[in-house]
C-alpha cells in the first residue's frame, strides 16, 4: 500500500518529477559518455603502442637500450627468435637490425630518423606495416637501397617516390657511413609523431651497411593475447638470463600509469556527476515535504505510524533515482554502441601529433555499467534520508494547523 501511494505522489507534480528523472540521466549519460570517449582514446592508444610501435615484448641485448650502440647484437638470435615463435601465445615475430638516430639529408633539409632494418614479410605480420602503405610498393620496384617513409617525413623532407634520402652513421667498427636510399613508398599508420621518428630499409641492406654478418638487435613478439605479456616475458627472461626481455608495459611506463588511472576514471566522473545531482533530488524532496505538511499530519493524525511515512518519503525518492538511472544508463549504452562502431570524428584536431588517433571510438567495458548502477541506488538512498527525517519529526498537531 505504501509503495502504491508512494509512486502516486511522485507524480502529483508531474513537472517536477520529470525535471529531475531528465536531470538524472542526462548527467549519467554526460559522465558515462565522458569516460567511454577517453577510455575509447585510450584502448586505441594501447592498441597502436602494441601493433605499430613495440609489440607485445621485445628482446635485446642487455646494455642495448641504454647504450643504443650497433655491435650490441643479440646472440644467436635466430635460434632465439624460433624457440619463442614456437610458443602457443605467440602470433608473429620478427628480427631487426636498427640505426639509432643517423643523420639525415635531403635538398629540403637536415634531421635524424632512426631507420630499422627488416624482413618485410615478418614486420607485415607483427604491425601490419604493409597495410599502412599509402603510395608507392612494399619494396617492390627499386633494388637498391629502397626505404619505406612516412607521410609525415615525405612531407618535412619535401619527398616523393623514388626521391634520394642520405642517411650517415657509425658501422660496428666506429667508421663514417655515407648511404643514399631510395624512396619506394610511403605509409601513413595514423600516429604522425611517431610515424615521423622513423624510416624502414631491408634488413639484409643495413646489416650489410653496419658490418653485421649474423644476428639482431631486436626481436619484436607480437601475441594473441595481451595479458600474456608480462607472463610470457618473465618466462623467457628466466629462460634466457643473459639478454633483456621486457613487455611493452615497461617499454611504455607512462602507458601503465595511464592505464591504471582509467581503472578510476568511471568512477570518479560520474561520482562526481551524482553528487551534484544528490543534492538536486535532496531539495526536490525536501521542497514536497515541506509542501505536503498539513497532508503528512493529517496522515499521522488518522493513525499512520511515523516509520510508514518515513518509509514512504524514501520510497518516493528512491523511484526518481530508480527511474531516471536506468534510462540514463540505457541512453549511454546505445550512444556509445552507436559511435563505438561510427566513430567520432575530431577533424583538424592535433590529438595525431600526440600520438593519438583524430577518429575515437568510445568504449566502456560492461562491469562498469554494473558499478554506475550501484554508484545510483546508494545515491538515492543518501538522498533520501534528510527528507524523511524532516517527514518523522512532524508534529501532527502543528502539522495541521500549517
Amino acid at each position: 500500500m505504501i509503495v502504491k501511494v508512494a509512486w502516486r505522489n511522485i507524480w502529483r507534480n508531474r513537472l517536477r518529477s520529470s525535471v529531475i528523472i531528465i536531470a538524472l540521466s542526462l548527467g549519467l549519460w554526460a559522465g558515462i559518455f565522458a569516460s567511454a570517449f577517453v577510455q575509447g582514446m585510450m584502448k586505441q592508444k594501447v592498441e597502436s603502442v602494441i601493433s605499430k610501435e613495440m609489440s607485445d615484448f621485445q628482446v635485446h641485448h642487455p646494455d642495448y637500450r641504454e647504450e643504443k650502440l650497433p655491435n650490441l647484437i643479440i646472440e644467436d638470435s635466430e635460434t632465439i627468435q624460433a624457440d619463442i615463435a614456437s610458443n602457443e601465445y605467440v602470433i608473429a615475430s620478427t628480427g631487426r637490425v636498427i640505426i639509432e638516430g643517423p643523420a639525415v639529408s635531403t635538398s629540403h633539409k637536415e634531421g635524424m630518423i632512426r631507420l630499422i632494418g627488416i624482413d618485410p614479410k615478418e614486420e607485415a605480420m607483427v604491425t601490419g606495416l604493409e597495410g599502412d602503405l599509402i603510395e608507392g610498393t612494399y619494396f617492390e620496384g627499386i633494388k637498391k637501397n629502397p626505404i619505406l617513409i612516412s607521410s609525415k617525413t615525405a612531407e618535412e623532407y619535401g619527398l616523393e617516390l623514388k626521391s634520394k634520402i642520405n642517411f650517415r652513421f657509425l658501422d660496428i667498427h666506429g667508421d663514417v657511413h655515407q648511404v643514399g636510399f631510395r624512396v619506394v613508398g610511403i605509409y601513413n599508420s595514423g600516429n604522425p609523431m611517431m610515424d615521423g621518428m622513423k624510416a624502414y630499409a631491408l634488413r639484409d641492406d643495413v646489416k650489410s651497411h653496419l658490418g653485421i654478418e649474423t644476428g639482431f638487435h631486436e626481436i619484436a613478439v607480437s601475441l594473441n593475447d595481451h595479458n600474456q605479456a608480462e607472463p610470457l616475458a618473465e618466462k623467457f627472461q628466466n629462460k634466457y638470463e643473459n639478454l633483456e626481455v621486457i613487455p611493452w608495459l615497461d617499454l611504455a611506463l607512462g602507458m601503465r600509469y595511464m592505464i591504471d588511472a582509467m581503472g578510476m576514471y568511471t568512477v570518479i566522473i560520474v561520482g562526481i556527476i551524482l553528487f551534484a545531482l544528490l543534492f538536486s533530488i535532496l531539495n526536490t524532496m525536501l521542497m514536497a515535504v515541506l509542501e505536503r505538511t498539513r497532508e503528512i499530519g493529517m496522515l499521522m493524525a488518522v493513525g499512520m505510524a511515523k516509520q510508514k511515512v518515513f518509509f514512504m518519503i524514501m520510497v518516493e525518492t528512491l523511484f526518481l533515482s530508480l527511474i531516471g538511472g536506468p534510462i540514463g544508463l540505457l541512453v549511454s549504452y546505445l550512444s556509445i554502441s552507436y559511435f563505438g562502431s561510427a566513430g567520432i570524428n575530431l577533424g583538424d584536431a592535433a590529438y595525431g601529433e600526440m600520438g593519438f588517433s583524430n577518429i575515437i571510438y568510445p568504449y566502456l567495458e560492461s562491469s562498469e555499467y554494473v558499478k554506475v548502477g550501484i554508484m545510483v541506488f546508494f545515491m538515492a538512498l543518501f538522498a533520501a534520508i534528510y527528507p524523511s527525517v524532516k517527514a518523522l519529526r512532524l508534529k501532527p498537531v502543528e502539522a495541521i494547523r500549517k
